[in-house]
C-alpha cells in the first residue's frame, strides 16, 4: 500500500475522483499470463497499468475516449426510449378499471406514480454519482449488502435476467406489425408472431454487436420519433377536448368535455388489490428512468463537474415523459367514455384514434406500425443497457461460462453479454404460451411481473442507500443530490413504504378473479427470489465445498481508488479431478500420436 496523500475536493467522492491524481476508472476483463480470467477495476494512467508511451488502438486497458462517450441527449434518449414503449398505449385502461371508472382518481394515481418515480430517481442519482460504473442496481446492492457474500448478486441476477427480459416486448412488437397487415383478424397466428419476434431480437442484438455507434444513433432517432408521436396524440386529445373530430359528432355519443363530467364518480367497487394493481401498471409505464445508471462507465464526465451530463440527461428525460404521460391520459379521457376505455384493453391507442379520426387506413394499418416502432425503440434501448448489466454479472463469475459472457468483440461491444441476452430472449419467446384470450390478461401479467420484481429491487436499493454510511468503507459518505441525510431518510421511507404497499396488496384477493388468478404475479416473482437463493446456496456453499473457489482480491490505493480482481481456481476434489482428467487427455493424445 502506497503512502496516503492529501486528496483535493471534487464533485465525486474521493474514491471515484476524476482529476490528475485519480483519473477516470475503467473496468475491464483481462486474461492473466497464467490463463486465469479476471475482472479488474483500475485508474487510468496509474503506475499499476502497463507503462506505454501511447495506448495501442483497440487496447483493452485504454480508457474510452471522451468523444465516444454518451452526451446528455444520448443519455436522455436511452431513458426516453425505454420509458415510452407500449405501456402508455396500453395500461391507462387497467389503471382506470382499478379506480372503479373514476377518471379523476386515475389521474391522481398517475401523478402519484410521477412523484414516486422522481423519489426513486433521486435515490438512484445518489448511487450513480457515488458509483459511476456500468451495472446499476447490481453494483449498488453488492456495495450495500456485503454479507452473505454474493447473495444479493444471485437474487438480482435471476430477477433481472428472467423478469427484465425483452421477450414480452418482442412479442408486442410482432403483434402490432402482424395486425397492420391483417387488421380485420381477431386471432393472429401465434407461430407467425413468434417468428417475427425472433427476427426482431436477432436484428437488434446483431446491430449492437457490430456497431455501438449505429446502435446509439438509431436509439436517438427513435427517441425523437416517440416524443413527436406522443405529442401528436396529446394534441389530438386537446383538439378532442374542444370538440374537434373527423366525421363529426354522432347523436348520443359522449365526446370532449362531456366525458370529463363527474370525473371522480366511481362506477364499480374498488379494493386495495385494485389500487395496488393500478399503481403497478403505472410503475411499469414509468420503467426506464434507471436506464442511464446501467451504462455510467460510458457517460461523458466533463472536468469540473463529472456528474453534469448524467444529471441533465436524467432530469430532462423524466420531466418530458412525465408531462407527456399526464397529457396522454387527458387525451384518452376526453375522447373516450369509461366503458370504451375498459373495453379497449391493450388496444387503447387504436380505439382513441378510431374515434378521433375514423376507421380509415391510418387507424387500421398505419397506427399499429407507429406503435410497433415505439416498441422497437424500447427494445433498442433496453438491449443496449441490459447487456452492460449482464456483462457485469458475468464478470463476477456468478454463472457458468462467465469468461465467454463477459468478453468484448473487436468492435468494442459486449458480444458475450449480447449473445447471452439473445439466448434467454429466444428461450422465453418460444416458451410463451399461445394467446388464447383477447382480453389482454397475458400482457398485463407480463408487465406486472416485471414491475413487481422491480419493486423488490427498488426497495432493497433504497434501504441500502440509507444504511450505506454504516459500512466502514462509506462512513464519510455525504449525499450530493439531496444534500442532507435527513432528506435521504425521508425519500427512502416514502419510497420503501410505497413499494412495500404494492408488494403486500397484490396478495390481497380481489372480489372477482380474472382470466389469470391474482396470486400468479406475486407468486411467480417470489418464486424467482427463492430460486436465486437456492442458486446462491449451490454457487457460494456447495461448489466451494467441492473445490471450485472464487476469490476477490481488493486493494485500496493512496488516492482512494479500488483495485478489485475476481479469480476462479480449483482446490481439493475439483483440483484432483482436473489433474486426473488432464492426465487421461494427455495419455489419449500420446496413444493417437503413436498410432
Amino acid at each position: 500500500m502506497a503512502s496516503a496523500t492529501a486528496a483535493p475536493e471534487s464533485a465525486f467522492p474521493t474514491m471515484y475522483r476524476r482529476d490528475k491524481t485519480s483519473p477516470a476508472i475503467d473496468v475491464q476483463s483481462t486474461v492473466n499470463g497464467d490463463g486465469i480470467d479476471s475482472f479488474v477495476s483500475m485508474p487510468m494512467g496509474s503506475a499499476l497499468m502497463p507503462q506505454r508511451e501511447k495506448p495501442r488502438k483497440n487496447d483493452k486497458l485504454a480508457p474510452m475516449p471522451e468523444n465516444r462517450r454518451l452526451g446528455y441527449l444520448s443519455v436522455a434518449a436511452l431513458i426516453i426510449n425505454k420509458m415510452i414503449g407500449t405501456g402508455i398505449f396500453s395500461t391507462p385502461g387497467t389503471v382506470l378499471g382499478g379506480t372503479g371508472g373514476s377518471k379523476g382518481a386515475a389521474l391522481l394515481l398517475w401523478l402519484l406514480g410521477s412523484v414516486t418515480t422522481i423519489t426513486g430517481l433521486l435515490l438512484y442519482l445518489e448511487f450513480g454519482m457515488l458509483l459511476p460504473y456500468n451495472g446499476g442496481e447490481f453494483i449498488y446492492l453488492q456495495e450495500s449488502y456485503t454479507r452473505p457474500k454474493y447473495l444479493v448478486g444471485c437474487i438480482f441476477a435471476f430477477l433481472f435476467i428472467v423478469v427484465g427480459n425483452t421477450a414480452p416486448n418482442c412479442l408486442v412488437f410482432a403483434e402490432y406489425i402482424v395486425s397492420a397487415f391483417d387488421p380485420g383478424s381477431k386471432k393472429l397466428d401465434d407461430r407467425l408472431l413468434k417468428f417475427v419476434a425472433l427476427v426482431c431480437i436477432t436484428l437488434i442484438c446483431t446491430l449492437h454487436i457490430f456497431s455501438r455507434k449505429v446502435g446509439i444513433v438509431t436509439n436517438n432517432l427513435l427517441a425523437l420519433y416517440k416524443v413527436i408521436f406522443l405529442l401528436f396524440l396529446c394534441v389530438a386529445g386537446l383538439a378532442a377536448l374542444g370538440g374537434a373530430r373527423v366525421g363529426g359528432k354522432k347523436d348520443g355519443d359522449p365526446y370532449g368535455k362531456e366525458n370529463l363530467n363527474g370525473s371522480f364518480h366511481k362506477q364499480t367497487n374498488t379494493t386495495p388489490y385494485s389500487y395496488a394493481k393500478s399503481l403497478l401498471s403505472i410503475l411499469y409505464a414509468f420503467r426506464g428512468w434507471e436506464n442511464a445508471n446501467y451504462v455510467l462507465s460510458e457517460v461523458k464526465m466533463p472536468k469540473g463537474d463529472p456528474t453534469k451530463t448524467f444529471k441533465r440527461g436524467v432530469f430532462f428525460a423524466f420531466a418530458l415523459v412525465s408531462l407527456l404521460y399526464l397529457l396522454a391520459n387527458v387525451a384518452y379521457f376526453s375522447a373516450l367514455t369509461v366503458g370504451e376505455i375498459e373495453e379497449a384493453g391493450v388496444k387503447l391507442a387504436s380505439t382513441f384514434f378510431s374515434k378521433v379520426f375514423g376507421n380509415g387506413s391510418f387507424t387500421t394499418r398505419g397506427l399499429p406500425v407507429f406503435v410497433a416502432a415505439c416498441a422497437f425503440g424500447n427494445l433498442i434501448a433496453t438491449t443496449y443497457a441490459h447487456s452492460r448489466v449482464e456483462q457485469e454479472i458475468a464478470r463476477q463469475k456468478i454463472f457458468p461460462f462467465s469468461s465467454y459472457w463477459a468478453r468484448n468483440s473487436p468492435y468494442g461491444t459486449p458480444v458475450g453479454a449480447l449473445t447471452f441476452h439473445w439466448i434467454f430472449s429466444v428461450i422465453l419467446i418460444l416458451a410463451t404460451p399461445n394467446r388464447d384470450s383477447g382480453d389482454g390478461s397475458a400482457y398485463t401479467l407480463v408487465t406486472n411481473l416485471r414491475a413487481y420484481g422491480q419493486a423488490w429491487i427498488a426497495a432493497a436499493v433504497a434501504i441500502g442507500l440509507a444504511t450505506l454510511h454504516f459500512h466502514n468503507r462509506w462512513s464519510e459518505w455525504k449525499p450530493l443530490v439531496l444534500r442532507t441525510r435527513t432528506l435521504v431518510y425521508g425519500c427512502v421511507a416514502f419510497y420503501v413504504m410505497f413499494n412495500l404497499f404494492i408488494i403486500a396488496m397484490l396478495w390481497y384477493p380481489p372480489e372477482k378473479q380474472g382470466t389469470i388468478n391474482s396470486y400468479v404475479t406475486p407468486g411467480v416473482s417470489t418464486a424467482l427470489i427463492g430460486f436465486g437463493i437456492l442458486y446462491w446456496v449451490v454457487f457460494a456453499k456447495v461448489t466451494p465445498a467441492l473445490g471450485y473457489q472464487i476469490e476477490d482480491e481488493e486493494e485500496e490505493l493512496a488516492d482512494g481508488t479500488r483495485w478489485v480482481t475476481y479469480k476462479r481456481y480449483k482446490t481439493g476434489v475439483a483440483a484432483s479431478f482436473d489433474r486426473w482428467w488432464k492426465s487421461r487427455s494427455w495419455s489419449r493424445h500420446n496413444e493417437t500420436m503413436d498410432e
